[in-house]
């Protein structure tokens, strides 16, 4: 895991002119001291990189306050806070804080990035300082590919539309904002339109690849996009804006010469707890370490909070649930139908107390043999802790997942997450875990490929793609035919629902990729989201809302209030 430094420079990161910048004080940041080397871009370049972790994102709300909610992914434990519970029943309000958390480190990002981009130019222009034109072509190509990531984000969730059969270009998207706010008055943009949108984000792309052509990583530095990182994204953009001939060229150049490869079932099943990281499936790592000391899941510190949000519970020595973390939220329970999970509940029937001494006689021994034997999608235990037969370690000991604690009904099939939880200990003496998070990897890129290859006129191809994501999850040869190969793209899958249960490409989507983030994205792009709704009825906190305006999120009204660009005329339909 790579440790890096993230720097708040107040100024230069969050965007001013240059007479924001003329100071008497030596000692504060003017642009006659900073930046005036490589080493300062690069420390600025390190903030970008740091702000995909902020507390909006991936450093706290970007998964189980949002991504997870909206695509039922998990189910909640804590039930104090009515604005998440609205966000699981597909009921978001555009006051919701969570949401403007979101909307705003997203633009903290872009912000940096176009003041990278403004140095660079300033530096190329001035001819100065040292630094080499393969050194500036470097932080330019990042600083591409981290708007493009920023934005990637941003249309997906508030874009009006999607893209699809070619059609929902003219929906609106989010401000595009691309150069450094001198003034108030220049923050003041509306909304472009969703094609426009995605147009720019290919645009960055397009210009980082040409920019990092050339480039590699390592070390220290190996968190760091390359080429191959940039067409992977570019061809998974692509798909997302039905552009399916150009999605396949690039995908298809991931797949054939990238020298990528799906790393084995022993490997894939832990590179998600911190170990296996930055290994020949990935493509694009969110870096993170452990961050002991760090008290606020923010940009500044090094780790993330998703671990102790959906943090695991485990059995004391009296056998009750304890939370290893916050354990707020925990795998909605009809996720575990859709991996072909059916054993009967771990308590028998008429048990109201959850505790490790009224587990059901014959249950560890039922929930073995299934994983022994494959009847169950393996991929459900690299998803997902089963209470009282997978284990953590607590203070040194061995204990037994329990029952997902807080008050979660007894007879509910309660599990724990696995994937991004601390293993190791309590969540709480590693509030900031520094698993790092994929945003990218090879298995998505190959159902992607799939995707393309099925929709420009190749099926069979693309049914081999999908077949060799899932000879990997039941340990069996990538690239050989299998006992547990589809036979076509409609054969039965493990999944019982209308969805997924005779479509194995999205099915191999939902357990190849689950707890990822992918999932919402995928309902979007394929308009699931009734469907997605009736199977899961409803969440703790009550019934599943869903109405198609859901799909786009509401912009905040923070930023209506504040921005003279957007009215609430301007709201995306349905808030």
């Amino acid at each position: 895991m790579k440790k890096y430094i993230v720097l708040l420079m107040t100024g230069l990161l969050l965007g001013c002119s240059t007479d924001f910048l003329e100071l008497e004080d030596p000692n504060n940041l003017v642009e006659s001291n900073y930046p005036t080397s490589a080493a300062d871009i690069e420390q600025l370049l390190q903030g970008a990189y740091g702000t995909q972790h902020a507390f909006g994102l991936y450093g706290h709300t970007m998964l189980a306050k949002n991504l997870f909610c909206w695509d039922h992914t998990q189910d909640m434990a804590w039930l104090g806070t009515q604005t998440w519970i609205n966000l699981a029943q597909n009921d978001t309000r555009a006051s919701d804080p969570f949401l403007q958390d979101t909307w705003n480190d997203s633009y903290k990002g872009v912000q940096r990035a176009n003041t990278i981009l403004e140095i660079v130019e300033r530096f190329r222009t001035e001819d100065a300082h040292g630094v080499t034109p393969e050194q500036l072509n470097t932080f330019e190509g990042q600083a591409h590919y981290l708007r493009a990531w920023f934005y990637f984000n941003l249309i997906s969730i508030w874009g009006e539309t999607f893209i699809i059969d070619g059609q929902g270009r003219d929906g609106a998207g989010v401000p595009l904002i691309t150069t450094v706010a001198g003034s108030n008055d220049e923050t003041a943009i509306g909304r472009s339109s969703v094609g426009e949108v995605w147009d720019f984000i290919i645009g960055e792309l397009k210009q980082a690849e040409s920019l990092l052509e050339n480039t590699s990583w390592s070390g220290a530095d190996i968190y760091k996009v390359n080429v191959w990182s940039i067409r992977a994204f570019l061809g998974k953009v692509y798909a997302f804006t039905d552009d399916w001939q150009s999605a396949r060229t690039y995908l298809q150049d991931v797949v054939e010469n990238s020298g990528k490869s799906l790393v084995p079932f022993q490997v894939y099943k832990d590179m998600f707890n911190g170990e296996n990281e930055f290994n020949s499936e990935s493509l694009i790592e969110i870096p993170l370490t452990d961050d002991v000391g760090g008290n606020a899941n923010t940009d500044l510190t090094t780790g993330s909070w998703i671990g102790m949000i959906i943090a695991p519970s485990w059995a004391n020595d009296a056998g009750s649930p304890v939370g290893s973390g916050w354990s707020n939220a925990f795998p909605h329970r009809k996720n575990l139908r859709r991996f072909g999970y059916g054993l009967a509940h771990y308590f028998d029937a008429g048990v109201t107390e959850a505790n490790a001494n009224n587990v059901r006689a014959g249950y560890v021994d039922e929930a073995n043999a299934v994983r022994e034997n494959k009847s169950v999608d393996p991929r459900l235990w690299v998803a997902m802790l089963q209470p009282y037969v997978d284990f953590m370690t607590v203070g040194g000991i061995q204990r037994a997942i329990s029952h997902y604690h807080d008050g979660v009904e007894v007879q509910m099939d309660a599990w724990s997450f696995r994937k991004y939880v601390y293993l190791k200990n309590n969540q709480t003496s590693v509030r900031n875990f520094g698993a790092n998070i994929y945003f990218l990897r090879l298995a998505d890129v190959y159902l992607l490929y799939a995707e393309a290859l099925i929709e420009t006129g190749d099926p069979v191809l693309g049914l081999e793609f999908v077949n060799k994501v899932k000879r990997r999850a039941y340990d069996y040869p990538v690239d050989a035919p299998s006992p547990v190969d589809y036979a076509s793209l409609t054969s039965q899958t493990m999944a019982n629902d209308p969805v997924l249960q005779n479509d194995p490409l999205k099915y191999e989507r939902f357990a190849e990729l689950f707890g990822e983030g992918h999932k919402w994205f995928d309902t979007r792009r394929w308009q699931t989201g009734a469907a997605e709704a009736a199977y899961y009825e409803s969440v703790r906190g009550g019934s599943i809302n869903w109405e198609d305006t859901d799909y786009a999120q509401p912009i905040p009204t923070l930023e209506i209030e504040t921005n003279p660009a957007i009215e609430f005329a301007d709201q995306n339909p349905g808030y």
